[in-house]
């Protein structure tokens, strides 16, 4: 599945919060050393926050650059499309990842073009099992259960080292 990046920066006009970052790193968790964090503002970014990943070059480990947050709204089932802005200093593709109720990691895949604020937008009845990875005790023959999500994750898939801007992730109709 492929996230759709906007051509220009569309600011969350939230229906429900997933994760803000204006309360800083308390709720985020990046998987190993070689993630650096901050949350900072940016002027072309209205009404809040956004959260500054450093990231190193892949290592052995493919989970290593993985950040994980803690959800605000844990059930998803009032809105149907996960939107947040992001600005990465290279062309990149990035990962975001939740595990629904029946355990089941998901993941969706967005390309981002370098040095512009983009939207990304992931319709949730078009987001796939993750192919690669799946926690002990997952039901795949489950249909998709976002009642109670817990934390919602990302990752860069380029090999090299970056940094890219997030802003809050919220849920859309």
């Amino acid at each position: 599945m492929q996230g759709q990046p906007a051509t220009s920066f569309d600011p969350p006009d939230s229906t429900l919060v997933i994760h803000s970052f204006a309360s800083g790193l308390s709720t985020v968790h990046a998987a190993s050393a070689a993630v650096g964090l901050s949350v900072r503002r940016d002027p072309a970014v209205p009404d809040g926050a956004v959260l500054e990943v450093d990231y190193a070059p892949r290592a052995a480990d493919p989970a290593a650059r993985d950040v994980w947050c803690d959800v605000e709204s844990r059930d998803w089932t009032r809105g149907s499309v996960i939107r947040f802005g992001i600005k990465s200093d290279r062309a990149i593709t990035i990962s975001l990842s939740f595990l629904d109720g029946n355990r089941v990691a998901y993941t969706a895949f967005a390309s981002l073009q370098a040095g512009i604020w983009q939207t990304v937008r992931i319709p949730l009845d078009s987001i796939e099992p993750n192919p690669y990875f799946q926690p002990p005790g997952a039901d795949l023959d489950a249909r998709l259960d976002v009642r109670d999500v817990a934390r919602i994750g990302f990752a860069p898939q380029d090999p090299e080292g970056g940094r890219f801007s997030i802003t809050d992730i919220v849920l859309v109709d």
